[in-house]
């Protein structure tokens, strides 16, 4: 009893729960042609948000419901139609995505390193610190 009580333990604190307003993102089917840049939080592990090209809009689970923000503002040279910088708004939240992008040898790149952060409208923030894939299925 005391060793499956541990397991329990271990198991639930071996992947961390990912903050509030997210959950997982599930997976996503992209039309041939149609580019997007997956985003997953490091410290859990789980695919967060999804940056989709064209148009530019962030996808994400929030507050339980799939949500899609079109992007505010962008800076950068862009890798794959992604800037390094893009901001999102919601009613009551501001979303700033920053990445380092490096294209991959083979299409696509990688997030080597970037940040979610999520401004709530009382100013209070939250960061993630996030990796990610970029592709464009042929």
């Amino acid at each position: 009893m005391v060793m499956a009580s541990l397991i329990a333990l271990q198991l639930a604190t071996a992947t961390p729960a990912l903050p509030p307003p997210f959950t997982e993102l599930p997976p996503q089917v992209l039309e041939p042609g149609q580019c997007a840049l997956f985003l997953w939080d490091r410290a859990s592990g789980r695919r967060i948000a999804m940056l989709s090209r064209t148009p530019l809009q962030l996808r994400a689970i929030i507050d339980g419901r799939s949500t899609d923000l079109p992007v505010a503002a962008s800076e950068g040279e862009a890798v794959l139609g992604f800037a390094p910088v893009s901001r999102f708004r919601s009613a009551s939240r501001s979303f700033e995505v920053r990445l380092t992008i490096l294209p991959a040898t083979v299409g696509g790149a990688v997030v080597r390193d970037g940040s979610l952060t999520i401004t709530e409208a009382d100013g209070s923030a939250v960061v993630l610190p996030v990796a990610g894939l970029a592709g464009c299925p042929q």
